[in-house]
């Protein structure tokens, strides 16, 4: 049976609006059995690209998103969390980057796309950057230290500008997700050949759903600001561009040169006592 959508019933908003102030509610109400592609565009008008797509359907518990400046990868995720707290009542999500302002602008956009559907701003108490659904479902941004994820515990742990993230704050994080094993998602463009973002990226043993898009992925790029910023900036224009990850300027062998170089074989071999 097709999922109709519906106006979002009355009452929805007592919680926040006081009487005599109440707004009809013009826009539909989420339905589950939407997925979240088809949801964006019936109720915000958002038509996604096909790596934009993939990410916002993809039920993946471990997921990574490797893409470029200025690809939307802001507004995606916003809009994914959006569709997961409004279908998930009191689940608890938790946005991390390299600082808390950062964090910041990705709940910013969930609480302007909330409030697109009729669903006035309400912060956590206490929480600059934060929001609460009326379902319960809470989403706060947190600081870029160890104690982030202190007294919190958490379906979804998204973070922002992965590859800028320090490992160390990134492990303390993730553990808010061990009563829950909830879903962690790295998003970023990369930054070198260090870090958890290229190891997860490039160890395929690791059961994580990759996405990569690069510039040719945006069709509003204008191809003559492309064609300057490679002639301008040539040593970082792969990476920031096409999401390569290259070592940084002035190192003779990448990482990827050494392992062709490497025998695995040799961490299991003995040497002789007598050399």
């Amino acid at each position: 049976m097709p999922c109709l959508l519906s106006p979002i019933p009355a009452g929805y908003h007592d919680f926040f609006v006081a009487p005599g102030t109440r707004k009809p509610a013009a826009t539909p109400e989420v339905c589950p059995e939407m997925n979240p592609t088809a949801w964006a565009k019936a109720a915000l008008g958002f038509d996604a690209e096909p790596k934009q797509a993939e990410v916002l359907d993809h039920h993946a518990h471990r997921l990574i998103l490797c893409c470029p400046r200025q690809w939307g990868k802001s507004t995606i995720i916003a809009l994914k969390t959006l569709h997961y707290a409004l279908n998930n009542p009191k689940s608890e999500i938790l946005v991390l980057s390299d600082s808390e302002d950062h964090a910041g602008i990705i709940v910013e956009k969930i609480a302007t796309y909330a409030a697109t559907i009729q669903i006035p701003r309400r912060r956590a108490h206490g929480k600059r950057y934060s929001l609460e659904l009326p379902n319960g479902a809470r989403i706060f941004a947190v600081a870029h230290n160890q104690s982030s994820g202190v007294g919190y515990t958490a379906n979804i742990v998204i973070v922002d500008e992965a590859a800028l993230v320090d490992d160390q704050v990134l492990s303390y994080v993730s553990r808010v997700l061990t009563r829950t094993n909830g879903r962690l998602w790295l998003i970023g463009t990369p930054r070198g050949q260090t870090g958890l973002f290229y190891t997860i990226w490039h160890d395929k043993s690791l059961n994580w759903h990759r996405v990569k898009a690069t510039i040719d992925d945006a069709p509003y790029a204008d191809a003559a600001f492309i064609s300057e910023q490679q002639k301008l900036f040539p040593g970082s224009f792969r990476q920031d561009f096409y999401c390569e990850f290259v070592p940084p300027p002035g190192r003779l062998l990448s990482r990827d040169r050494i392992a062709k170089n490497v025998d695995p074989a040799l961490n299991s071999r003995v040497l002789p006592k007598d050399i």
